[in-house]
């Protein structure tokens, strides 16, 4: 039996501090959307990725020295600094759950 199994389609949004902003996550989910880049998530879905690694790497520069030297910490801070990777169906429910929270965090600048 000779099965295929399609590719999943991954992007990398080079990491901003200008990703900070909803308005432009919306903007950007809606130009990922209608290229078809990626499947299986809806815009909120998106947006709220987009931003929450955004948000995360602009909060890193007001964590404590002493929090930013655990390893953990710098975990965090290399995987949100490395880009905002996406791809088909999104990350897990924790995640997603975790991203929309975020996104209803105040604003920081």
């Amino acid at each position: 039996m000779n099965t295929m199994t399609a590719e999943r389609k991954h992007i990398n949004i080079p990491m901003s501090e200008m990703l900070n902003d909803r308005k432009l996550c919306r903007e950007m989910a809606r130009e990922i959307s209608d290229r078809n880049e990626i499947t299986g998530m809806s815009n909120s879905q998106l947006s709220c990725e987009i931003f929450a690694h955004a948000y995360v790497y602009v909060f890193f520069k007001y964590v404590p020295d002493f929090i930013k030297k655990m390893n953990k910490a710098q975990s965090i801070y290399r995987s949100v600094s490395d880009g905002v990777d996406i791809e088909d169906n999104g990350d897990s429910l924790v995640r997603r759950i975790f991203y929309r929270v975020v996104w209803m965090m105040p604003s920081i600048r």
